[in-house]
């Protein structure tokens, strides 16, 4: 009951039942203080003289490495400053949070499990939510949904009626991350209810889980991840989930699942993993009314996405303001209610700043000349399937799996900036046949996107569809 208060309050209700222990019993509460007790719960660090690895220790490693291995040599160990703990006693945490899940699954029996951080507006949100649906549906599959990182998740709304879904993000959230306790609640709950497969999408605590205890989880369930695109850090390193997770669990995986044929290349090429482990299956492509008119087009432009980073806002802001003569529906929020972006964008007269939006085909319409996409790297972006299904030309870079739907002649360099893209929309505006042009390859590639492609594609991996 006391860890679960804060910890002031713990150590003013300690004091007080310390303080009547030893007025009651002088000689049992003697050897009894707050802290000690407080430190029971707590990982904590010991003495400093245990801190690192003894004398006798280090010789002894010495000798290995001479004798056996050099990379017994203490050197390297005592370089990487191993941190010590103390781990608690009698913490109930872990235990109490897996049985809260067993008992929300009750005597149910799943034969998929996927594993997400939330489901929230996403595209790898809307990707997991086309796996559940298909692994329920299509495949027959009893089906279990389980959130792992603290989070709303406002679209488990969407999810198939029978689709169980478990909310544990804030349960795996206040345990131990140094003792690894998230991961072991989620690899034993994985052990006892052995289902046919794991799919991991995004979900942080789901791919530890897998470094640590995958072979265990191996011996009776097999194991897919769904990867889309690296991400790059501000000072120009690769990273993302790939980079982070493939190099440990690839040996672990029966199948890597992307939705666009270039990431597959790159981590092959980058990181060394057999080609063969990765499967490009692409979304379908959502139902939409046509709004734009290929023979037509207004003096609008549409732009819809997160107002980060990665879909380099500054650059939408440079465009914006070098083509006065457009008008710019731009949908997204900003990640800082301070962006200075944001602020400018607010500031232009032919810009229309319009938030969130829940549905593509609320926001185009026929006035709109072209959508226009920014991202400096990416997968294959849904908005990209409901803007061609729309029947708006895509004005967007050569980066990620975009050319698996725009063809590459129409798209820009990667590093595209203002001037290449005020070039683009200046021919969309000046030679109709071109645009109309660029709209029929567009109609070919993306009416190969259904549902039924996309299920035949997850059919085909071996064990994904039946053991």
């Amino acid at each position: 009951m006391l860890s679960k208060l804060q910890e002031s309050t713990q150590r003013r209700l300690l004091s007080l039942i310390l303080a009547m222990i030893r007025r009651v019993c002088p000689s049992a509460g003697g050897s009894l203080s707050v802290d000690r007790l407080l430190a029971r719960r707590n990982l904590r660090e010991p003495a400093k003289p245990m801190r690192t690895l003894p004398a006798w220790a280090v010789d002894d490693m010495r000798g290995l490495a001479v004798e056996v291995d050099t990379l017994l040599s203490p050197g390297a160990f005592l370089q990487s400053a191993p941190v010590a703990r103390y781990a608690p006693t009698h913490w109930v945490d872990a235990g109490a949070a897996y049985q809260r899940i067993l008992d929300e699954v009750g005597n149910r029996r799943f034969d998929t499990i996927l594993f997400v951080p939330w489901l929230k507006r996403g595209g790898a949100d809307l990707g997991a939510l086309h796996h559940a649906t298909l692994c329920h549906g299509d495949l027959g599959q009893p089906t279990l949904v389980i959130a792992t990182e603290p989070g709303d998740s406002p679209w488990a709304g969407r999810l198939p009626r029978d689709v169980a879904f478990i909310d544990a993000g804030e349960e795996m959230a206040a345990l131990s991350g140094p003792t690894r306790e998230p991961e072991i609640v989620l690899a034993r709950l994985v052990l006892q209810l052995a289902p046919d497969r794991i799919h991991i999408i995004n979900s942080h605590t789901a791919w530890r889980m897998l470094e640590q205890f995958g072979l265990a989880l191996r011996q009776q369930t097999r194991v897919f991840a769904s990867l889309y695109c690296d991400e790059f850090t501000v000072d120009g390193r690769v990273d993302g989930l790939a980079q982070r997770h493939l190099p440990t669990t690839s040996h672990l995986l029966d199948a890597v699942i992307t939705d666009n044929s270039a990431s597959p290349e790159s981590w092959s090429n980058m990181l060394g993993i057999n080609h063969d482990l990765f499967k490009v299956v692409h979304f379908p492509a959502p139902h939409m009314t046509r709004a734009a008119r290929a023979d037509a087009a207004g003096n609008r432009v549409l732009w819809a996405s997160r107002l980060e980073r990665q879909k380099r806002p500054e650059l939408l802001l440079q465009l914006a303001s070098r083509m006065k003569h457009l008008h710019w529906d731009v949908h997204g929020t900003a990640l800082a209610a301070d962006d200075q972006v944001h602020k400018e964008l607010r500031r232009l007269n032919n810009v229309t700043l319009h938030g969130p939006f829940d549905s593509f085909r609320d926001i185009v319409s026929a006035e709109h000349l072209a959508y226009v996409y920014t991202s400096a790297w990416d997968g294959l972006p849904n908005v990209l399937l409901e803007a061609a299904q729309a029947g708006l030309p895509i004005v967007a870079p050569d980066v990620g799996g975009i050319r698996d739907l725009v063809p590459a002649r129409w798209l820009l360099a990667a590093n595209a900036d203002a001037a290449d893209y005020v070039q683009a929309l200046e021919g969309l505006q000046a030679n109709s046949d071109s645009r109309r042009q660029r709209l029929r390859e567009q109609d070919e590639r993306v009416a190969l996107f259904t549902w039924q492609s996309f299920a035949n594609g997850m059919r085909r991996i071996e064990g994904y569809a039946d053991m």
